[in-house]
């Protein structure tokens, strides 16, 4: 299910943020103890792959939207969501932007603040609002 695979997705960013380098051998690891199928290890894969080529652009566009906080001021939860939200908005045109939005705060939900929840919906909600202009 696409839901685990962005779970994956979300603990292997989070990994990175702090460690500053991507780890194959981790990823594997993290979508075995996520219970990833093949479908799910694949959506996984290509997710990771658009967000490192695309790193600075995703930031970017993270950056322009956050309004009042500085990229680097951002909690690491909240950071990781708004990370692959983005990344699916701008780079799989099959998944609907409401889709992406909801799966990111329900990451959000489980990892993060209450807080963190309007703050992460917020942008998000504008990054939707500056896409139907």
């Amino acid at each position: 299910m696409r839901r685990d695979s962005r779970e994956a997705v979300y603990k292997i960013l989070f990994a990175e943020l702090f460690s500053g380098e991507s780890d194959v051998e981790f990823d594997k690891l993290i979508f075995t103890e996520q219970g990833l199928t093949a479908d799910d290890v694949t959506f996984a894969n290509q997710l990771l792959a658009k967000i490192r080529d695309n790193k600075q652009e995703i930031n970017d566009v993270i950056s322009t939207f956050s309004k009042g906080y500085k990229f680097e001021r951002i909690y690491s939860t909240d950071k990781c969501a708004l990370i692959i939200a983005v990344c699916e908005i701008k780079y799989f045109d099959d998944i609907p932007v409401v889709v992406s939005i909801d799966e990111a705060l329900s990451l959000v939900r489980k990892y993060s603040t209450e807080e963190s929840l309007a703050f992460v919906n917020g942008i998000l909600a504008s990054i939707k609002k500056s896409l139907e202009v």
